[in-house]
């Protein structure tokens, strides 16, 4: 004979056992904690965190838990508290947001029958996001900030003067805005700077000569059109819409449902027959057939170059042909997101959301302005994202990043005409490349930023999600995706911090080729 006090506490371990409720418990705790970290002394904090994250480990030790979904929950953790120590204005902050979301995607292994509903992942990864940056804002005006980031190591450093030095003004410096004072003349705004010395919270600085040779318009790939992008700034940027095109690439795709079956939407189901018949073929024709589009996909960025470069005229033309061609494969996302949270949607839904898309299209084209830019270019690369992704394998997707690593190499250092396709699509205010702001206090028009290509975002994510829609773990996945945000870090530690523009390509589809190599190894010695 069982107690009422005995039922009680079943049906308690019962509702800690809900994955919605355990994930809930999870992100609280963690976002707790970093609180707690970030503001010490008050009690609460440290407290509630405790308690969350206990309640959590009692839910999450009843569920079959993926190893795999708890390392991108830890990610999101350690980037949180990155943005503690770094201050990068957000940004790392907003990547841990994602990582959390991502890491709620695949808390539980496809096949249970059980997952994360896609709106308690939408809202948690929205309340961390916003969380990310009331933090930023709060650590940046109580000033904490580690020994590593002492005024005095600025010293030596080299910035962008935001402002008039006649002889005072503002500096910006490895990521933030310093006063400054120049040590002789006056310096105008725009100009490079060297840091002289500190005094105080005020730099001395002297203008750093240029050399006078013409500069190239800016890389697609990754370029600093106005400022040296330095430090975590361009780092959690750059991490943040690397992560967000995994996160609504995964989640338009509806993986994992518990199972996978064939998708509603007829032309991903088209792919996925494809994909399917291309897998039972032997791997070399598996890696030949992804050739021909590789070499399509070539010959229209050679086309659009020529076109561009030879025949002024045509600019019109292809003006409204990419307005067109963006304009779809945005509604296209749109209905995927749609189904995804929907289940199904209507005719007069359809409708609102081919309004919707070009509503967006022309807003853009009107009133251009980066948060609609980065908008806009998340739901195009999160589609292209899916549908390559049904339509080709692993070991294709491979072959035809490889293919596409070397033309981005010949086509930015060998002839040069992806720098001259960036600056038109710029000038013609066609969405092509993400636009992340290193300075979000500065409203200003000329304030730092840091570019990024949609073909850097979208081709390395086609091999995290095949190799997650494909293989029975999500190792293979989570390592790719690992691989890739390592390859980032890479570029901008290596080229971007020293104020160089380079093919992004190279790193980050390295890193996904070895992340992927590193996770299928995992995957194999696991069992």
């Amino acid at each position: 004979m069982e107690s009422p006090g005995m039922d009680l506490l079943q049906q308690l371990w019962a509702w800690l056992a809900d994955p919605n409720v355990a994930y809930l418990l999870l992100v609280g705790g963690i976002l707790a904690a970093v609180a707690a970290w970030s503001i010490p002394g008050t009690g609460l904090a440290e407290g509630l965190a405790v308690l969350m994250l206990g309640l959590a480990m009692i839910g999450l030790l009843r569920l079959p838990i993926s190893a795999a979904g708890l390392l991108l929950i830890l990610l999101g953790a350690l980037l949180f508290l990155s943005e503690i120590y770094f201050q990068s204005g957000g940004y790392l902050g907003l990547s841990g947001a994602l990582a959390l979301g991502l890491g709620g995607l695949l808390l539980l292994p496809p096949g249970t029958g059980q997952r994360v509903t896609p709106v308690i992942l939408i809202g948690t990864t929205l309340m961390a996001a916003a969380t990310s940056f009331g933090l930023a804002v709060l650590v940046r005006r109580i000033g904490r900030r580690p020994p590593l980031q002492t005024p005095e190591r600025l010293i030596g450093a080299e910035g962008i003067a935001q402002t008039d030095l006649d002889p005072e003004g503002t500096v910006w410096v490895r990521g933030e805005t310093w006063t400054a004072r120049a040590a002789e003349g006056r310096i105008a705004a725009g100009d490079r700077v060297r840091v002289l010395a500190v005094h105080g919270l005020r730099l001395q600085v002297t203008r750093v000569e240029r050399p006078s040779v013409p500069s190239p318009p800016p890389s697609p790939e990754a370029s600093p059109p106005s400022s040296e992008p330095e430090g975590p700034t361009a780092l959690g940027g750059g991490m943040a819409i690397l992560l967000a095109v995994h996160w609504l690439s995964f989640l338009e795709s509806g993986l994992p449902p518990g199972n996978r079956p064939l998708p509603t939407d007829p032309s991903l189901a088209m792919a996925h027959q494809l994909s399917e018949q291309l897998a039972t073929r032997p791997a070399g024709e598996q890696m030949i057939s992804v050739i021909p589009m590789a070499l399509g996909w070539i010959a229209f960025g050679l086309l659009l170059a020529f076109l561009l470069l030879r025949l002024r005229g045509s600019q019109r033309v292809l003006r409204v042909f990419m307005f067109v061609l963006l304009g779809f494969v945005l509604f296209f996302s749109l209905r995927l997101l749609a189904v995804s949270l929907l289940g199904s949607v209507s005719p007069w839904v359809l409708t609102i959301l081919a309004g919707l898309a070009l509503g967006m299209m022309l807003w853009w084209r009107h009133r251009p302005g980066w948060v609609m830019l980065n908008f806009i270019g998340l739901l195009i690369c999160s589609a292209a994202v899916v549908y390559l992704s049904y339509l080709w394998t692993p070991m294709a997707t491979a072959v035809l990043l490889s293919v596409m690593m070397l033309y981005d190499v010949l086509a930015v250092y060998v002839s040069g005409h992806m720098r001259w396709l960036a600056e038109w699509a710029l000038q013609e205010r066609m969405p092509l490349m993400f636009w992340i702001p290193l300075d979000l206090s500065s409203s200003r028009s000329g304030s730092p930023a840091l570019a990024l290509g949609f073909g850097d975002a979208v081709l390395p994510a086609v091999l995290t999600l095949s190799s997650f829609r494909t293989h029975p773990t999500p190792w293979p996945a989570v390592g790719t995706l690992m691989g890739i945000l390592m390859g980032y870090a890479v570029l901008v530690r290596g080229f971007l911090m020293k104020g160089k523009s380079h093919a992004g390509l190279p790193f980050l589809v390295g890193g996904a080729l070895c992340g992927y190599g590193l996770g299928s190894l995992l995957e194999r010695a696991l069992g």
